[in-house]
């Protein structure tokens, strides 16, 4: 009786401890720090991405130019397949309407699609700061594939304490149109600074590349936890040209489990 019950008592503990084998950890997460991102030179994704996070993109920017009123909707989607690891796909489009009846007819047409890749390589917690590179593919799409751009990117990203964010974002680009070699387009820099409560934001971008200067001041707020709003505005410090505007509406989806 004694060995019966002396089994019965091993049995129980190694079927206990076999249980307890088999509870694995839940994984632990990546280090991620929220930066701000610009509004109108947005990232590919959040620096720093989780595996399973996803963004869709819409807005357009508006200007009348030259008795024309023009707009640029687009549409793009974000996601990361893995840790750290953001992809992106654009499609901008161009609506022309005429401002006054002079025989011209409103046109719509797909300006391009655009592809991008962007890998976080540093998350500095310590410094609040994230460091990452990239690159941007664009097909430009005037009566089929007229000219191919390419856009390899860095990205320095920074928090100041609670509430204040930089970003500086820096390109170098080339353009191969269709039966010529591939010429430079040359530098692309854009400064961001935003002071941030929660998920809204204001700030501004200040963009330069050889043929002109941009700055961009900018607001974003939210409807609800996982839908924002961004408003912009567009002044050109170069040239006199007319202040352009720009919205965009982010929705994140929930993650899949």
């Amino acid at each position: 009786m004694k060995y019966l019950l002396l089994i019965v008592l091993c049995g129980k503990v190694c079927t206990a401890v076999a249980q307890d084998t088999t509870q694995v950890a839940p994984p632990v997460k990546p280090v991620k720090i929220s930066h701000a991102e610009p509004l109108y030179l947005d990232l590919v994704r959040d620096l720093g991405a989780r595996k399973g996070e996803r963004e869709w993109n819409v807005g357009t920017s508006f200007q009348r130019k030259a008795g024309v009123s023009q707009w640029h909707p687009f549409i793009e989607y974000e996601f990361a397949p893995i840790n750290r690891l953001g992809l992106e796909v654009e499609i901008p489009f161009q609506v022309q309407k005429p401002q006054f009846e002079d025989g011209r007819r409103s046109t719509v047409s797909v300006q391009s699609l655009k592809t991008s890749v962007q890998w976080t390589y540093a998350v500095i917690e310590r410094w609040q700061t994230s460091l990452a590179v990239g690159y941007t593919n664009e097909l430009e799409l005037q009566r089929g594939i007229s000219a191919e751009c390419g856009f390899p990117f860095a990205v320095a990203a920074k928090r100041w304490g609670s509430h204040v964010h930089t970003l500086l974002y820096t390109a170098w680009g080339g353009e191969k149109q269709a039966g010529q070699s591939l010429r430079s387009t040359g530098y692309q820099v854009n400064l961001a600074v935003h002071y941030v409560v929660g998920k809204a934001f204001v700030g501004a971008e200040w963009y330069n590349d050889p043929a002109e200067h941009i700055l961009r001041p900018q607001v974003r707020f939210a409807l609800k936890k996982n839908l924002l709003v961004g408003l912009v505005s567009s002044i050109s410090l170069t040239h006199k040209a007319p202040v352009s505007s720009f919205i965009r509406i982010i929705y994140e989806p929930k993650r899949r489990k």
